[in-house]
């Protein structure tokens, strides 16, 4: 049985993860619904952002499902193949993702929440990361947590398990802002409101060419990012539009292709 549910509405595409008596933690068969949605929303014109999101106030997400691991005779790499596959669709999405997060969010949770381009958080949110508890050696977190918070505050988070409130993790740059649980929703849709009516195409370019930058030097990162911005001013309509736009004082009319 699939626990989420997928829609689409005003260019956005909203994935909702419907397990509140798990504390919406994602089961195979549903993470496997996640990835095949993301990959089909990769060529679909009407969808320009996606929101990760989760049923109730409880959890955003307790992370993978436990139960499974003896159904698969405690195989790690069962369960790490398909994380890293929906990490990587994701990153590859061409398209903003934003994790609306709320009430218990851990493990794989915890990497959803920092995969995602941006995260709202309610300021009074549990995220942590407790693999060192079930015995795991955590790999999918340290190389983007030491780029977001550092050295030492990812020993503490990985070492000792311990949670963080929302606003701590605003406070650190773990998520991109927290706000009161009650202005939460306000929050995110002012945020998708403003991402879809960007360029799709600009905003794909600097999605992959940010990304691309973080495994390269400064000057590096810089001579990548002027390529693709000086190919793009030549070849795509978007910067004509803009700058016309901005000159005449009206919104500027995308063209998708």
């Amino acid at each position: 049985m699939v626990n989420a549910t997928f829609t689409v509405e005003n260019h956005a595409a909203y994935v909702t993860i419907e397990r509140e008596d798990k504390l919406n933690a994602v089961d195979s068969e549903t993470k496997r619904a996640i990835i095949d949605e993301l990959d089909a929303y990769k060529t679909d014109d009407a969808v320009r952002a996606v929101v990760l999101q989760s049923a109730g106030d409880k959890a955003f997400s307790a992370g993978g499902d436990v139960k499974e691991i003896p159904e698969v005779d405690y195989s790690l790499q069962y369960f790490t193949e398909s994380w890293d596959e929906l990490f990587t669709t994701m990153r590859n999405l061409g398209m903003p993702t934003i994790a609306k997060v709320d009430g218990i969010t851990l493990g794989g949770g915890f990497d959803l929440l920092l995969r995602s381009d941006f995260v709202i958080a309610a300021d009074n949110a549990h995220i942590g990361q407790p693999e060192v508890d079930l015995g795991i050696v955590n790999h999918f977190s340290p190389p983007m947590l030491l780029q977001q918070v550092g050295l030492r505050k990812t020993f503490e988070l990985l070492m000792t398990g311990e949670t963080i409130s929302g606003a701590e993790a605003a406070d650190i740059g773990l998520v991109t802002r927290s706000v009161p649980r009650d202005q939460l929703d306000e929050e995110v849709d002012g945020l998708v409101e403003t991402l879809v009516n960007k360029s799709p195409r600009i905003i794909k370019k600097l999605k992959d060419g940010i990304y691309a930058s973080t495994n390269m030097t400064p000057d590096a990162a810089e001579r990548h990012l002027e390529r693709i911005s000086l190919e793009s001013a030549r070849n795509d309509p978007d910067y004509r539009e803009g700058v016309d736009a901005h000159l005449n004082d009206r919104d500027p009319e995308w063209v998708v292709e």
